[in-house]
C-alpha cells in the first residue's frame, strides 16, 4: 500500500509541476491526505444549503403573496381623490355579483345589468366632474381565429359604459375625442359566480371612477369605463363596443381580466411600451413577457378582450389579469369568500395610479402602431422594460460580458492548451449533469404515470418540488461528483478552482444558447430568461475569481461567497418559477391532454436548469465522503412522496374536477322533415385526462348504457354530438355519451323561408329560433360549394370532415327578453343544375339552454347528485337538430 501511495503522490506532483497556475493556489497535500480538510465542506451540510435555497424560495413566495393593508372609507379624507378603498370596492362587488351566475342572455344577467347601470348613474349624480353613462344594445358578428375558427354572431348585446369627461371632451356628434379605455366584463360562465372573473376588476373600476369623479380639475383625456356584458360568449361585448361613438376617440386601452384569483394582477400582454413604462412606476409592478409568449403560442387555453381591441379596434395597450389560483377559474369556487384581504386593495391601488398617470400625459393623444417589448419585474420592486431592438443590443452585450469572464478565468489559470482542454472537459461534465438530471426526472415521471394518478399536484402544488426538482438536483449533483472524481485524478486544480471551472463551463453553455437565440426571429420576449441569470452569474464570477486569485479561500469561505453572490440571481429565478408553476399547474386541470405530468415535468426541469445556472459548481465544494448517504436519504424521501396516494381533487377545496354535461336530444330529419333518427342522453365532454373516466366510474351503477362514438365520429362532423364551443370539438371523440330519457322540451327551429336558383347559383333564406345560445354547423354535399353568406364575417371554413369543408357559426342573444328575436340569414351555393333538385347541404342546429336549473329533469338531477362532491358540473340542456336542405 505504501508503494502505491508513493506512486500516486508522484503522479500528483508531476501533474502539478506541469501546471504552475498563474498565481492561483493549486492543490495542496499533506503527508496523509490528498486534500487538506479546510478545502472542502463536509457533505451533510449540503442539506443545509438545500434548506437555505428552499427557505429563499419560500421568502420569494411570501413576497409574491404580500398584500397592502386594507384601506377603509373612514381612513380616507372626503377630499382625497387619489386613495383607493377596498372596503368601498367590496360593497360595489356585492352589488355587481349578486347571488347567481350572470350568463349573458339570462334573466339574472339582465337584472344585474340594470343594477350596474343604476350604480353608475348614482356615481354620476354625485360627481364633481362631468360623468356620462350609457347602456348600449348592439348586434353584429365577426370571425374569431381560434384553433377551430368560426363566425361569432351576436344579437341585442348589452354593454354598460361611463365616461369621465376630460379636457379632450366630445365631438359635436357625441363621439369622444382622445380617450383612455378601461375594460372589464360583468358576465360569468354558467354555474360560476365569477368573483375574480371578472367582478373584482369591475368593482375596482367603479371605486376608481368614484374617486376620480370627485376631482376639481379635469384630466387631459377622457376616461371610458366599459363594463362589457358578453366576454364569455366569447369576446362579443368588446366587439360590440367598437361600434359605439365613445370608442371613436380611444387611443389606448387597459384591459382587465382574470385566469385565477388572489396574488397580484400581472401584465401578460403589452403592445404599447409607453404604457409599460407608466405601469412600471406603479406600486408593486408585476409582469413577465414570457407570459405573453406563452399566451400567443396557445399554451394558455383562453383569451381576453385584448384580442378584440388589438385586432379589430386597432388600439394598443396593456392586458392585466390575476393568474394565481387558476383552480377556481370558471368553477363554483370563484366566490368572494376565497378572495384574500388586500387583493382588491392591491389591484385598485395599481389601477388608480396607472389611470392617473396615463390620463394626464400628452403622449397619449395619438394612437401608436403595435410594438412589442421585453419586460420583467424584479421581486415586484422594479419593472424592467426595453424594446426588441434594445433587447438585441442588451443580449449581445451580456454575451460579450460573459465571454470576457471566460477569458478572465483562462487568464487566471494560465493561457495554455491544458487549460482549454480542462475547460472543455468541464463543459462536457455540465452537459452530462444536465442529461442525468433530465433522465432521472423522465424515468420517475414515467414510473409515476404508470403506477399512480396523474395531476396530484393540482391539490398539492408543493409535490412538484419533491417529485421533479429534487430528483433532478440529486441526479445532477451525483453525476457532477462522479465526473469531478475522474477529472481530479488528471489535474492539479484545487476544489475552489474546479468549482469555478464548472461555473465557467456553464457560462459557456449559456452564452452559446443565448447566441443561438439571438439568431432566432421573435425570441426577444424569452431571451431575457437566459440574459438575466447570465448577467448575474457573470458579475458574481468576476468577484469570486478575483478573490481566488489573491486569497486562499477555505471551503466554507468559498461556499459563503457563492451563496451570497448567487442570491440576487435566485431572487429573479425563484419568483419566475413560482409564477409559471402557479400558472401552468392549474391549466393541466382544464387541458384535455393525455399526459399532463410530462408537461409539468418538462416545465419543472426547465425552471430547475435555469436555477442551477445561478449556483453551478457550488456542489463541488462539498466532500464526497458520506455524500452518497445524504443523496440516498433524500432519494428515499422523494420516492415515498412519489407514491403517496394523493388525489388531484379536493372534496371541499379549490381543486375540483371540471365537468360540462349536456342533457341532449339529437334528431335527424330528411328533406321532407320526417324524423330518420332520434337519440337522447347525457354528453360528458372531455376536460382533463381524468374526468371522462371519473364519470364512467361514478355512473357505473346508474343503469345507463354507453354509446360507442367511433362510427358517429367517422360519419359526421364533431361526432354528431352537441357542440357549444368549437374549441371543444376536437375532443368530442374522447367524450362520454350515456343513453337517457330526453330533456324537457323548449322551442327551437331552423327552416328555409325561400330558395331561388339562377343558373348554378342557389340562394336560401333561413330563419332560426331558439334559446340565447346556438351553434350552426354547415356542411355542403360533394360537388356543392358555399360561396357566400349574409354575415359580415368573411366566409371561411372552420375545419374539414371527410375532405369536405365544415362551416361553423355560433350565435348568442346576449340580453334577456321574454321572446328572443329570430336570427335571419342567407347562404349562397354554387350547385350544378343536375343536383339542384336534391338536398345539397347538411345543417345542424344546436340549441343550448345554459344556467337553467329549473329546466333540468328529476332524472338528470339525480344523476348529478350521485357523483363525488369534487365534480364541478356545469349542466345544460341541448337539442341538436340535423337537417337536409
Amino acid at each position: 500500500m505504501s508503494v502505491e501511495r508513493e506512486n500516486f503522490k508522484s503522479i500528483r506532483t508531476s501533474l502539478t509541476a506541469k501546471q504552475p497556475y498563474a498565481g492561483v493556489p493549486s492543490m495542496d497535500y499533506d503527508e496523509a491526505k490528498q486534500e487538506k480538510p479546510w478545502q472542502r465542506v463536509p457533505s451533510p451540510y449540503i442539506l443545509l444549503l438545500l434548506g437555505f435555497y428552499l427557505l429563499l424560495g419560500y421568502c420569494a413566495q411570501l413576497a409574491e403573496d404580500a398584500m397592502p393593508a386594507v384601506i377603509r372609507d373612514k381612513d380616507i379624507a372626503v377630499n382625497n381623490t387619489n386613495t383607493f378603498s377596498e372596503e368601498s370596492a367590496r360593497r360595489y362587488l356585492n352589488i355587481i355579483l349578486g347571488d347567481q351566475p350572470r350568463v349573458a342572455g339570462t334573466k339574472y344577467h339582465l337584472e344585474k345589468a340594470q343594477d350596474l347601470k343604476k350604480l353608475l348613474d348614482d356615481v354620476a349624480s354625485k360627481a364633481s366632474l362631468p360623468v356620462r353613462t350609457d347602456w348600449q344594445f348592439v348586434s353584429g358578428d365577426f370571425w374569431i381565429q381560434f384553433k377551430i375558427p368560426y363566425a361569432n354572431v351576436y344579437q341585442n348585446l348589452s354593454n354598460i359604459a361611463a365616461v369621465l369627461e376630460g379636457d379632450s371632451g366630445f365631438n359635436p356628434d357625441g363621439s369622444t375625442r382622445e380617450s383612455l379605455l378601461v375594460n372589464c366584463h360583468y358576465d360569468s360562465v354558467p354555474y360560476a359566480i365569477g368573483a375574480s372573473d371578472n367582478s373584482i376588476f369591475c368593482a375596482a373600476m367603479v371605486e376608481v371612477l368614484v374617486r376620480l369623479s370627485r376631482r376639481k380639475k379635469k384630466f387631459k383625456h377622457n376616461i371610458v369605463f366599459l363594463f362589457n356584458g358578453a366576454e364569455e360568449n366569447p369576446l362579443q361585448g368588446s366587439h360590440g363596443f367598437i361600434s359605439h361613438p365613445w370608442f371613436k376617440g380611444v387611443t389606448n386601452v387597459i384591459n382587465l381580466d382574470s385566469a385565477g384569483m388572489n396574488g397580484k394582477a400581472q401584465v401578460f400582454q403589452a403592445t404599447d411600451p409607453r404604457m409599460l413604462n407608466a405601469y412600471g412606476h406603479t406600486n408593486r409592478p408585476a409582469g413577465q413577457s414570457v407570459g405573453q409568449f406563452l399566451f400567443s403560442a396557445g399554451v394558455i387555453p383562453s383569451d381576453t378582450d385584448f384580442r378584440i381591441w388589438r385586432d379589430f379596434g386597432n388600439v394598443q395597450g396593456l392586458d392585466i389579469a390575476f393568474v394565481k389560483w387558476g383552480h377556481v377559474y370558471h368553477t363554483r369556487n370563484d366566490r368572494t369568500e376565497h378572495v384574500k384581504p388586500g387583493v382588491v386593495q392591491c389591484a385598485g391601488d395599481m389601477l388608480l395610479e396607472l389611470i392617473i398617470r396615463l390620463s394626464d400625459d400628452d403622449a397619449y393623444k395619438q394612437m401608436k402602431p403595435p410594438s412589442s417589448a421585453v419586460y420583467f419585474d424584479y421581486m415586484n420592486v422594479i419593472l424592467v422594460t426595453y424594446s426588441d431592438n434594445a433587447a438585441y443590443v442588451v443580449d449581445t452585450l451580456v454575451c460579450l460580458f460573459a465571454a470576457l469572464s471566460i477569458l478572465y478565468y483562462v487568464w487566471l489559470v494560465g493561457f495554455r492548451t491544458s487549460t482549454i482542454q480542462e475547460l472543455l472537459w468541464a463543459l462536457g461534465g455540465r452537459i452530462l449533469c444536465t442529461a442525468c438530471g433530465l433522465l432521472a426526472v423522465a424515468l420517475c415521471t414515467a414510473l409515476m404515470v404508470a403506477t399512480t394518478t396523474q395531476m396530484r399536484y393540482l391539490s398539492r402544488p408543493w409535490i412538484t418540488v419533491a417529485v421533479y426538482w429534487i430528483p433532478y438536483v440529486i441526479s445532477a449533483t451525483a453525476a457532477a461528483h462522479l465526473f469531478d472524481s475522474w477529472r481530479t485524478e488528471k489535474t492539479g486544480l484545487n476544489r475552489s478552482i474546479r468549482a469555478s471551472q464548472a461555473s465557467t463551463a456553464t457560462r459557456v453553455l449559456m452564452l452559446g444558447a443565448l447566441a443561438a437565440l439571438l439568431g432566432t426571429p421573435d425570441s426577444a420576449a424569452v431571451r431575457y430568461l437566459l440574459t438575466v441569470p447570465l448577467l448575474f452569474s457573470t458579475g458574481a464570477s468576476f468577484v469570486l475569481l478575483t478573490l481566488l486569485r489573491y486569497f486562499r479561500l477555505s471551503g466554507w469561505q468559498h461556499l459563503l461567497m457563492e451563496v451570497s453572490l448567487s442570491t440576487p440571481a435566485l431572487l429573479f429565478v425563484f419568483p419566475l418559477a413560482l409564477r409559471l408553476s402557479a400558472l401552468l399547474v392549474p391549466i393541466m386541470g382544464r387541458l384535455p391532454n393525455g399526459q399532463p405530468d410530462y408537461v409539468i415535468a418538462a416545465a419543472s426541469c426547465s425552471l430547475c436548469i435555469l436555477t442551477a445556472v445561478c449556483v453551478s459548481g457550488v456542489e463541488l465544494l462539498f466532500s464526497r465522503r458520506r455524500l452518497w448517504y445524504v443523496a440516498g436519504a433524500m432519494s428515499a424521501v422523494c420516492v415515498v412522496i412519489m407514491f403517496l396516494p394523493f388525489s388531484p381533487y379536493e372534496e371541499n377545496g379549490v381543486a375540483v374536477q371540471r365537468h360540462t354535461w349536456f342533457h341532449s336530444e339529437i334528431v335527424s330529419y330528411d328533406r321532407n322533415g320526417s324524423v330518420t333518427e332520434r337519440t337522447s342522453g347525457v354528453l360528458v365532454t372531455k376536460w382533463d385526462t381524468h374526468n371522462v373516466r371519473s364519470a364512467q366510474e361514478a355512473l357505473r351503477n346508474s343503469g345507463l348504457n354507453e354509446r360507442d362514438l367511433k362510427a358517429d365520429c367517422e360519419r359526421h362532423p364533431f361526432c354528431d354530438l352537441p357542440l357549444y364551443r368549437p374549441r371543444s370539438g376536437e375532443y368530442l371523440k374522447d367524450s362520454l355519451f350515456l343513453f337517457m330519457e330526453p330533456p324537457r322540451k323548449f322551442d327551437h327551429s331552423l327552416r328555409v323561408t325561400s330558395r331561388t336558383c339562377v343558373g348554378d347559383v342557389c340562394k336560401m333564406q333561413f330563419i332560426m329560433t331558439g334559446p340565447p345560445h346556438n351553434t350552426l354547423t354547415i356542411v355542403p354535399y360533394p360537388n356543392v360549394t358555399l360561396n357566400g353568406w349574409s354575415f359580415s364575417s368573411p366566409l371561411k371554413h372552420s375545419s374539414f370532415h371527410s375532405n369536405r369543408p365544415v362551416y361553423l357559426v355560433t350565435h348568442s342573444t346576449a340580453t334577456f327578453s321574454p321572446s328572443f328575436e329570430p336570427l335571419v340569414f342567407s347562404l349562397t351555393f354554387v350547385v350544378p343544375r343536375d343536383l339542384q333538385s336534391q338536398p345539397f347541404v347538411r345543417m345542424s342546429h344546436d340549441a343550448h339552454k345554459l344556467q337553467e336549473p329549473e329546466g333540468l329533469t328529476p332524472a338528470f338531477e339525480r344523476l348529478m347528485e350521485s357523483v363525488p362532491q369534487y365534480f364541478n358540473i356545469a349542466p345544460s340542456v341541448c337539442f341538436k337538430s340535423n337537417y337536409e336542405f
